[in-house]
């Protein structure tokens, strides 16, 4: 489940709990509307505290995934780049690509490890599938020689079409971030204008 579809299930239940509420009030209402004003005070601030609870804990996630998103972009355009090079045509030449396409797999590994549980559930499964892809490159690549070289050319397009898939993933996740935001926005305006609503019903 996404960090959006937790906060669509949160504010669904929240709005279920409103609609309790209203309907309370209605009741309140009838048996007077002093009473119904103080169930409306003490729910509204209630409910802005939950609102102001949710906007700080979506705020530091949201800002956690965003940055280990960034450098899980960075990360996997770096391997990119190495799988991208033209095949060695020396021993001289694979040793030192060699030991740099190791060195961005290392960085993107550690890059993976320090992301899980910060970015979306989506994001999540696709680094875990991609993890296995690569921990089978990776070993070949350090056991293998020069002459083996075939091998790891024959792997590369798996490895690229799959990386390609989670950069995208990366992007849509950059986007939803700022859709929550704006539904949490949109929720905190909505509460606004009920309030106003209310208090001139109750005034």
């Amino acid at each position: 489940m996404t960090l959006q579809d937790e906060l669509l299930d949160i504010g669904k239940e929240r709005l279920t709990q409103m609609k309790v509420l209203l309907d309370e009030m209605q009741i309140q209402m009838a048996l007077g509307k002093a009473e119904a004003k103080d169930v409306f005070d003490r729910e509204r601030k209630n409910f802005l505290q939950f609102m102001s609870e949710e906007k700080n804990m979506l705020r530091r996630t949201g800002e956690a995934a965003a940055k280990h998103r960034e450098v899980l972009m960075e990360k996997f355009v770096a391997l990119d780049a190495r799988l991208a090079k033209e095949p060695a045509e020396n021993k001289r030449q694979y040793d030192v690509q060699k030991r740099e396409t190791l060195h961005a797999i290392y960085n993107l590994e550690l890059a993976i490890k320090e992301a899980i549980g910060d970015v979306g559930m989506a994001l999540q499964v696709k680094l875990n599938a991609f993890r296995g892809k690569l921990d089978d490159f990776r070993i070949k690549l350090a056991l293998g020689e020069f002459e083996e070289e075939g091998v790891l050319e024959a792997m590369k397009p798996e490895l690229v079409d799959a990386i390609a898939d989670i950069r995208e993933r990366l992007k849509k996740e950059a986007g939803a971030s700022e859709k929550i935001d704006s539904f949490a926005n949109e929720i905190s305006t909505s509460f606004d204008h009920m309030k106003k609503a209310f208090a001139n019903l109750l005034s």
